[in-house]
Parts: structure tokens; sequence; C-alpha cells
């Protein structure tokens, strides 16, 4: 394909050796052009994108009444500082607080990036309180920036700690590897109990906030018992604890619902927001109660943080959603998936685990069913034979650290496209067997 912004040769090495080193780039593919759950690469190659580009286009690439509302806006106003109100930011606000649960009055706000979010529902919490710790579970991901870096699973060389503030780490309910060695339900919640000891004996003061993603995604695509949900949001409320749920991955759709906790059937405290909210546009941000102490004057604000094309394109999606059924249809996908999947485990040692809601679904590669020793190269190898096959793979925790394979298509993907996927998943799984054996 031919593009504007071509290089070739030396220039593109010395383009991409212009870049600082960290999480970005190192895919071979450059990425030229996407359509629905397509995307192509600069030398013409079609991939189905089961990675949605970081699970953020749940709509699809390029669709057209998400563009169309975002030429719309900039048309009017690119741009307005955080200091003036618009119609797409009026408007957005109070559809996200009709969207999301709890019976109560509630407060939103915006910003570009999900990390920067996630720093938001921190500043609101050491509003209320800012003597403790913020407990966080094992395993999970909320960000990359100083605040959210802190809240995650340890940082492998972490050279960050000196800026980083007090987390005390507890285990989620992770049943297929139980950090107590039990199994659900005979297991009684016993990470919940555990929780509540740690409240006592791990944190001094009252903790500032939990803080938990609904189903952990970098970390290994973990969804919890529905008990619980309830369990932790019990103990939160009896012993006056914020509760902050990280959606900026289960939001907009991806679990088959348009937030994780109306899934479950639990009203958070602070829901965050992002990814798939702008239909690719970038745009996060938080729903809190109303009646929790605000933030400040000067203690927030982003020069670009009310961006209106993004929100634009914000409601343009939230229209796409319903228009055309995609929740129910993510959910029928879901199922379809997961069946498929059960299907391979059954029948391949290298599957050891299936789960996930909706179209937010990983399976856990391993070398023995008995021993669940974590197959990390496999699922490696799982993402480069997709590429090759046209199927773009997630995996879990990077640098290699994970092993589990994602499967997140755009909510679009058609029948035609998933049936590839499945077929595809179904090769590579015998193949990687086959070398094992």
């Amino acid at each position: 394909m031919n593009e504007e912004y071509s290089l070739e040769g030396n220039e593109l090495e010395a383009a991409r050796a212009a870049r600082l080193p960290g999480w970005g780039g190192g895919i071979p593919p450059i990425l030229v052009k996407g359509s629905g759950a397509l995307v192509w690469d600069n030398q013409g190659n079609e991939y189905v994108d089961c990675t949605s580009q970081a699970w953020s286009l749940n709509v699809g690439f390029s669709h057209p009444k998400v563009l169309k509302a975002a030429v719309k806006q900039m048309d009017k106003l690119v741009h307005v500082r955080s200091s003036f109100d618009t119609y797409p930011h009026l408007a957005l606000s109070k559809k996200l607080a009709e969207l999301t649960p709890g019976d109560w009055p509630k407060h939103v706000s915006f910003c570009l990036h999900g990390s920067l979010a996630i720093e938001t529902a921190m500043k609101l919490a050491l509003r209320q309180n800012n003597q403790g710790a913020f407990v966080t579970l094992y395993d999970g991901y909320h960000g990359r920036s100083f605040g959210a870096l802190s809240l995650c699973w340890p940082h492998p060389n972490n050279a960050f700690l000196g800026f980083q503030g007090r987390v005390v780490r507890v285990p989620q309910a992770y049943c297929y590897r139980c950090y107590f060695g039990l199994e659900y339900p005979g297991c009684g919640l016993r990470c919940v109990k555990f929780t509540e000891e740690a409240l006592d004996k791990a944190v001094d003061g009252r903790p500032l906030a939990f803080v938990m993603e609904p189903v952990q995604g970098n970390g290994g695509m973990i969804e919890f018992p529905r008990e619980y949900y309830t369990a932790i949001r019990e103990l939160c409320t009896r012993r006056g604890i914020l509760l902050i749920w990280d959606e900026i991955q289960t939001s907009v759709g991806r679990v088959g619902a348009m937030t994780a906790a109306e899934l479950y059937g639990v009203a958070p405290d602070v829901i965050v927001f992002g990814k798939a909210i702008g239909g690719g546009f970038p745009l996060a941000g938080t729903v809190s109660r109303a009646d929790l102490e605000p933030l400040a004057p000067g203690d927030h604000g982003y020069t670009f943080g009310t961006f209106p094309v993004s929100m634009a394109a914000a409601l343009a999606t939230l229209e796409v959603l319903e228009e055309e059924h995609l929740l129910e249809r993510c959910r029928t996908l879901g199922r379809q998936i997961t069946a498929r999947l059960n299907e391979l485990r059954d029948r391949y040692e290298l599957i050891g685990d299936v789960r996930g809601p909706g179209l937010m679904i990983g399976f856990e590669l391993v070398k023995n069913k008995k021993t669940k020793e974590p197959a990390r190269e496999e699922a490696h190898r799982f993402a480069e034979e997709g590429m090759k096959r046209g199927v773009i793979y997630g995996e879990c925790k990077y640098r290699g650290l994970g092993n589990v394979v994602k499967i997140k298509p755009p909510l679009v993907i058609s029948d035609g496209q998933l049936e590839k996927v499945l077929q595809v998943t179904a090769e590579i799984t015998e193949q990687l067997s086959a070398v094992r054996h």
C-alpha cells in the first residue's frame, strides 16, 4: 500500500531508532488501515484483530457514525479548555451518570487516558482520607503513570519506587490457582476473609480505598465468582472503605453489559472508564458518588481533558451500541467462543482454563494440567503463529511473563471473521501440542 507517510529502508530504521524504548512499538507490521474488526498492514496483509487495539475499539475500526460525529464536531469546535462547558461535555456527563449503577446522584470527570482517570479516583480517595494506604489485588493492572503504576502488580525492575505511594496487595479470587489451595465454592471465599484480616494487620489506619478490576485484564483475564463481588462490596461498606472499580477495559459493552458493575449487580463508589468509550478517540474518566468530598480548585484539570471531538465520538459510540444491539451480540458471541475453547480444552493438555464474560475472553496455557505449570513460551508462540495466519491475539502480562492468550475482538466482528479466529485457534493449539510431544 502506498501511504503518504511511507518510510522504507534506512529511513524506516532511523524512524524506529528515534522512538524512546519502552512499552510501545516493536511488533513488525506497520498498520495502515482498519474497518470493523479488520486491519491491514503496509504490505497489504489482512488481520482479524482480537485485541481491538488495546480493547479500545468495541464498535470497530472507523465506525461511520462515530467518524461522522467527530467530523461534525471538528467543523464547530475542536478544542476548549476545561474551564468552559460545551454541549458534548454536558450531554456525555448526563448520559454516563444515568448509565452507571447506584441510586444516588453522581459526578463525572474526564481526561484523555486511563492512567490519569485512575489517578483522578486516587485523588478523590485522598480527599476523603489521606492517612492510610490503597488496597489492591494481586495481578492488578491500572496503568503506567506514577500513581497508577503503584497500584499494579509489581513492575519488574521498578525504577520508580521512590515516587510511589503506600499500597497493600491482597490475593484475588483466582479460583484456577487458589492461593490457599482450596476449591470454590467449598472455600467459603477464604480470600475475602484474608482481605479483612489484612485490613486489620497489614494496613495502618483506615485504607484510602479498595481498588480492583472486576475482571483482571493484563494480569490474566481473571473473572471472579459472583459472590466475591458482593462480599467485597459488603466488606467495604461495613468498614467505611471507598470501593473503586477500574472498568477501563470492562465498560462500554466489553462484558456484554454497559459496565461490569451492572453485570454483577454491584454499585462501586467510583467507576473508572476509558479505552472504548471514545470509539477510537482518546477519552477516559470517572463516575463517582456526588456526596463524596469533591476535588478542590487546582487539584485537577488538563488542557485537553474535555476534548469535545472525543466526547462527540463517545456519544455516537453509545448510540451505536444500542442501535446495533451490540450488548446482546457480545453475550451471544462470547458463549460461542467459550464453548469452542472448552472443546479444545477437553481435547488438548495445553489449555488449562477458559474464562471471561462477553468478549473479554482468555484461555490459560499450561505444560501439564495436573501441575498447572505455566506455558509462557507457548503463549508468546501462539500470538506469533496467529499473526502469520491473519489473527491478532493478545497476551497477558508484558515481557513474556504471562501464559494467557486473549480473544477480545470488536463487538462488530462478523460470523465469518469469528469462524476464522476459531479455526486458527484450533490449528495453533494442535500445532503447539504436537511440538510438545
